[in-house]
């Protein structure tokens, strides 16, 4: 076990108009500089205005001591449209975790906007599909030939219970299918997710996921600045999510400006960006969900534990949810038409499992329910203090919560996670986005779930996906 390095190491940030619980910068205005439009002038304005949120140990995926080029490809400048770029969009909306940062006067904003204007367009937001020369599976090997046309992009994440800063993609399509790759980062494979465990009374208990913080704690707060993702008393799985706007009539307008931070909203914020956990009422919650009954946005979700074996990503959407509405839990987040493929397993009235799997071994920490085998006495019995059985059953994914296929590959010598998807360009489904105009520009977030169920980091940039055609 490692302590978080993601705390430690300048290449992780604040997450810019992110789920920050950062309060509002209420210091004075900046004093002005001389030299307008240079990067120590965006440097000390960036210092004045941002420090209090976005400082080097804050985990964010934005930090105020990044330097010229690494911000440059970060993804947060878009130097070819400057107004749209995070680092001048963010301090000035309520769609900025932090509140709109009133020290960011307009002559801060004239300064960065002329810096931003002079840097190169290197694409740090944009990733480009080619067209696929052969045959492409999705078993996480990226063995492939055609993946070498591709080029990687490197989305900068932060803000969660990651160890990794970023996520590296590629992008191919057929004349079906899309195809993704991606690569990311970790410590470690996390899949002991809440196994019943023997207690040192002999009796049984299923582990939570987390000590539950207090009501009204952020993320920040909780994880403090050493924290440890894999540590004892954390019990869950890696898992990693990528949204998808939808166009048409469900077009998410905050999404397209916003990427993310347009889903995140916490009643504690006024319904802005927050990370505030409320367990004794999730509807005081921080929660994803649409502004408007119209809108849509498609959720590709992929979990090791419930879903990796069976080749598939969770198929879901985020939609509208109001505060007065049910389902308080998952806000507006939903599953696309079928089956998920996994239940939690049966436990007796003392808490002790009542099935396994073939082996009474956990395995993976789940198994095919199709192999349910009942535990007898004398098998709890002799199960030494401390055992693990496993919690999840697993079943196959059906209707259109199988759209995509899935498999992730952890390489343990190199501590990184490589995942494959595919998925039909075009699946005919309302809530998914369909790949159908391969002239169009498609926005898209993504997030890394390090053993974390809903601590998640983030790419606060918006990422662009085209076609090379």
């Amino acid at each position: 076990m490692t302590i978080r390095r993601g705390f430690s190491r300048s290449a992780v940030v604040l997450a810019m108009g992110a789920a920050g619980a950062c309060g509002d910068d209420t210091q004075a205005p900046t004093t002005p500089v001389t030299s307008a439009g240079t990067f120590a002038s965006v440097a000390k304005i960036l210092q004045d205005d941002c420090a209090s949120c976005h400082g080097a140990a804050s985990g964010r995926a934005f930090l105020v001591s990044m330097d010229s080029a690494s911000l440059v490809g970060s993804g947060f400048i878009t130097p070819t449209e400057p107004a749209q770029s995070l680092l001048l969009f963010k301090p000035r909306s309520t769609a900025h975790g932090g509140g709109v940062v009133s020290s960011f006067v307009s002559l801060d904003s004239a300064s960065v906007a002329t810096w931003i204007s002079k840097q190169p367009a290197t694409g740090a937001t944009q990733l480009v599909a080619v067209r696929a020369t052969g045959t492409v599976g999705a078993d996480g090997l990226d063995v492939e030939d055609s993946w070498r046309n591709a080029k990687w992009l490197a989305a900068r994440i932060g803000g969660g219970w990651s160890d990794a800063s970023e996520v590296y993609m590629k992008a191919m399509y057929d004349d079906t299918y899309i195809y993704l790759l991606l690569k990311w980062p970790d410590d470690v494979a996390s899949y002991k997710r809440q196994p019943f465990q023997k207690q040192d009374d002999g009796s049984w208990r299923k582990l939570p996921a987390k000590p539950l913080p207090d009501d009204g704690m952020d993320w920040n707060t909780y994880m403090g600045k050493a924290f440890n993702e894999e540590a004892l008393g954390l019990y869950y799985e890696d898992k990693l999510a990528i949204a998808w706007n939808t166009y048409g009539a469900s077009t998410s307008a905050a999404f397209e400006q916003s990427g993310c931070a347009g889903l995140c909203h916490d009643p504690n914020k006024a319904g802005a960006p927050g990370t505030t956990y409320y367990y004794s009422d999730q509807k005081r919650a921080a929660k994803k969900y649409t502004n408007s009954p119209a809108e849509i946005v498609d959720l590709w979700h992929w979990k090791l534990v419930r879903q990796n074996e069976a080749g598939k990503m969770d198929d879901q959407f985020a939609r509208n949810w109001i505060v007065a509405d049910a389902g308080e839990a998952e806000g507006g987040r939903a599953s696309d038409a079928g089956t998920g493929g996994y239940s939690d397993a049966t436990a007796a009235s003392d808490g002790s499992p009542v099935y396994r799997g073939r082996s009474i071994a956990p395995g993976l920490f789940s198994y095919a329910k199709s192999d349910t085998v009942r535990l007898t006495a004398v098998e709890l019995a002799n199960l030494p203090l401390g055992a693990m059985v496993a919690s999840m059953w697993t079943s196959p994914i059906t209707g259109q919560r199988a759209d995509i296929d899935g498999r992730g590959y952890y390489n343990a010598n190199v501590k990184t996670w490589t995942y494959e998807i595919r998925r039909k360009l075009v699946t005919g489904d309302d809530k998914d986005v369909q790949f159908n105009d391969l002239a169009r520009t498609y926005k898209f977030g993504i997030a890394v779930f390090d053993n974390a169920q809903i601590e998640h980091s983030w790419s606060p940039a918006v990422l662009r996906l085209v076609f090379q055609r």
